[in-house]
């Protein structure tokens, strides 16, 4: 039998049988919409998690006090260390580390006028701060000379109070803690910011001063850093240097404990784990395709049932057991390409109106559209074989004599 020729078959049964067609292909649509669907919603989340993180510098290895650690296959409790300047020195000796700028973090609050906020208020080495200085929309940034300046984030300067916040302007910080008060000026204002490091906090919520001027406020005999941004000369020696910063750590706190960060480290693991959201959700739209596969074992069992007295003239006249199952296989495989094709079209539609009426994050991706229209036409297909084989089985004889 020509291929010509089955095509021509195909299509005649299809439009004898046009009902049977619409219900057998109905399941394949949903399947592979679904499928489309959760694909793209799981594209759309994995590329606005790497969005979100994409201003995160991977060049940076995050230092900060920890008591507890992982060794030999168990959890260790150790006093959390305190890093000071020897700790800086230290790191700065390390191969392959280009500078270390030290932080020290806690929570205030900023009272203007009358009014009074808490606000969280971070400690910084002025001249070891490249990113925030420039980043200054109004004022300058601070020096290591300032004792009583502050630069605050835009929700600070234009949200957070009745009047707009600008430099020049005097505010009273108060330590929650012992309740010291002191009055600063304001010198500078940070530019919005759409994203900052996960250790860095949101700079727009916070305000930024010198180490000294938050020692005093304080008012601590042991003033410490509460973490060390430490930035590599090579992005891809991360993972040596981190070594290095940690072996020069260790000398200086050998029973106390710390945790070392790495922002590419991270990034990758957030990244995986997007993946396995986005395959997991593909996974359950495959679930209602694969019941669509079983809808159509079904209504082809009823097939070759209603058809086996013209299955047996087939035979008669010279059909072979190959051009039965070749009939019945292209039958299920275009069924499913059809499908496919409608399917992958209304799913796409239906993504682009959720992200767009919904404002979620979904991205519908030629990977995904292939995806779901290559799952449509392989389970047409295996649902296919089953009564292929058994149309191709049957005996002529018998067939001719079925009513």
């Amino acid at each position: 039998m020509r291929m010509i020729d089955a095509f021509e078959q195909v299509s005649l049964n299809f439009s004898s049988n046009k009902f049977k067609t619409l219900m057998s292909s109905l399941g394949i649509i949903i399947g592979v919409i679904a499928i489309v669907v959760m694909l793209s919603v799981g594209e759309g989340l994995q590329e606005g998690v790497g969005k979100a993180f994409g201003g995160m510098n991977l060049d940076v290895i995050t230092v900060i006090p920890g008591g507890l650690s992982f060794e030999n296959g168990k959890f260790v409790y150790q006093k959390p260390a305190e890093f000071d300047e020897k700790d800086v020195h230290a790191i700065e000796n390390a191969i392959g580390v280009k500078t270390v700028s030290p932080r020290t973090s806690g929570g205030v609050s900023i009272k203007f006028r009358e009014e009074e906020r808490s606000v969280s208020i971070n400690a910084v080495a002025a001249t070891k701060e490249p990113d925030l200085s420039v980043s200054i929309d109004k004022g300058r940034f601070l020096m290591d000379s300032d004792r009583s300046s502050l630069v605050i984030g835009s929700d600070i300067a234009n949200n957070m109070f009745k009047m707009p916040l600008n430099p020049g302007m005097r505010v009273s910080i108060k330590n929650k803690d012992n309740d010291v008060s002191r009055e600063f000026t304001i010198v500078g204002v940070l530019k919005e910011k759409e994203m900052t490091s996960f250790f860095g906090g949101i700079t727009n919520m916070e305000i930024f001063t010198t180490h000294q001027a938050l020692k005093d406020l304080l008012d601590v005999k042991n003033y410490s850093y509460s973490q060390m941004l430490v930035i590599v000369e090579d992005q891809n020696q991360i993972e040596k240097t981190s070594r290095n910063v940690n072996d020069s750590l260790r000398r200086l706190h050998k029973d106390e404990g710390y945790n070392i960060y790495m922002m590419n480290s991270l990034l990758e693991g957030i990244g995986k784990m997007m993946i396995m959201v986005k395959y997991a959700l593909g996974g359950i739209g495959a679930i209602a395709l694969m019941v669509g596969g079983i809808g159509i074992v079904n209504v082809m069992m009823l097939t070759v049932t209603e058809r086996i007295k013209e299955i047996g003239v087939m035979k008669a006249v010279g059909a072979t057991k190959e051009n039965i199952q070749m009939i019945f296989m292209l039958e299920s495989g275009l069924l499913g390409l059809v499908s496919g094709l409608i399917g992958i079209t209304i799913g796409a539609g239906i993504s682009i109106l959720i992200s767009t009426l919904g404002s979620i994050p979904i991205a519908v991706t030629w990977s995904s559209l292939a995806m779901g229209l290559l799952f449509g036409i392989i389970t047409t297909i295996v649902a296919g074989v089953y009564p292929a084989n058994k149309a191709a089985r049957l005996d002529p004889v018998e067939a001719l004599r079925a009513e």
